[in-house]
């Protein structure tokens, strides 16, 4: 009898464990693009600058458009830095051509990159192809992750995958670091070209990893729930019961 009540304590606290993975109640990222850096890419396709920041739309701004109007519509601003994503939660409504992600990230503090789930980011950064002439093209509607595969690509693991169509990895976060607090961190670094972006958006294969910005985010975790800490009291408890039986 003593063995079962103690395996049902273990058991109870394995719940717990797998269960009080801390989530994220809010963050922001901040981007400030490097804007010569961004004006020699794609430098093989003739005189530079090939692409030119001519809007960005922060989250608020971004989900009132379509993906169409975020192509035409005026710029609100045009700064190369202090560009501020907000960090979406549960949920998103997208409206047309719009490819929002809901964060779902779930971590154990001091082993972020064994996380679960992504941090979605709502903003959009529109780049104009030759002043326009030839279209433009959107960054935004990021999710930030890690993937150990990124490595072999030259990255850190850590990544910004925009998740308008199609969806690729579209930075590599260089130089990476963490700084973790009790109920916080920070995962700041450079923004390396992705291996995708450079040889099959621009086509460029020696922009691979090249420097173009400065990124930081910074995510607050949430109170874990009463029930979690509840469960942990009834296993302690159940420790301590089969402890005094045995003792007896």
């Amino acid at each position: 009898m003593k063995r079962f009540i103690v395996l049902a304590a273990l058991t109870a606290v394995g719940v717990v464990s797998s269960a009080s993975a801390d989530t994220l109640a809010s963050g922001s990222a901040t981007i400030d693009y490097d804007q010569a850096a961004w004006e020699s890419l794609a430098s093989g396709y003739g005189p530079t600058p090939v692409l030119t920041l001519s809007a960005f739309f922060d989250q608020t701004q971004a989900d009132a458009r379509t993906g169409s109007q975020l192509l035409s519509d005026p710029a609100p601003a045009t700064n190369y830095t202090g560009e501020v994503y907000a960090m979406y939660g549960s949920s998103v409504a997208n409206l047309s051509g719009r490819y929002g992600q809901p964060t779902t990230f779930a971590f154990t503090p001091g082993q972020l990159t064994l996380h679960t789930g992504v941090i979605g980011l709502g903003g959009v950064t529109r780049f104009d192809v030759y002043g326009g002439a030839f279209g433009s093209l959107l960054f935004g509607d990021f999710t930030l992750q890690y993937d150990s595969a990124r490595q072999l690509v030259g990255g850190s693991g850590w990544y910004l995958k925009g998740n308008i169509a199609p969806a690729a990895a579209a930075f590599d976060l260089l130089n990476v670091n963490i700084i973790e607090s009790p109920g916080s961190f920070t995962i700041s670094g450079d923004l390396g070209v992705s291996y995708e972006v450079a040889n099959f958006l621009f086509s460029t294969p020696a922009d691979t990893l090249a420097d173009v910005g400065n990124f930081t985010f910074t995510g607050i975790a949430a109170i874990p729930e009463p029930s979690a800490v509840a469960l942990v009291t009834g296993g302690l408890g159940l420790l301590w019961f089969a402890r005094k039986r045995r003792v007896a």
